[in-house]
């Protein structure tokens, strides 16, 4: 669970969760709140999702989320992004949906 602590601000409206919080991050988590909002982020798991964002394969620089961002909130990838099966294949994103029903 994300908490203040963890939390490193950059600038007035731009804030932090470093590489170091978790072994699997690729790049920090980087979000766009004011304080007065930031608050509202540890009521549901938008910070936490964007943190498992910064562990995917091929992202550089750091995750980002915006001020609207909540639990639920999309990051765009691209149709060959991969996505790792239950049976432990890679298939590319675009494919995965029409295949699902196979793969479960």
């Amino acid at each position: 669970m994300i908490s203040k602590k963890d939390i490193v601000r950059i600038d007035e409206y731009l804030w932090e969760i470093p590489k170091s919080f978790r072994p699997d991050m690729r790049v920090p988590a980087r979000f766009y709140v004011s304080e007065k909002m930031l608050n509202q982020l540890f009521r549901d798991r938008s910070l936490e999702q964007l943190v498992n964002t910064t562990t995917l394969p091929g992202i550089v620089k750091y995750a980002l989320g915006m001020p609207d961002m909540h639990e639920g909130y999309g990051f765009c990838l691209k149709g060959d992004t991969k996505i790792l099966s239950n049976f432990g294949f890679y298939l590319p994103i675009k494919d995965f949906q029409k295949k699902k029903k196979l793969l479960l």
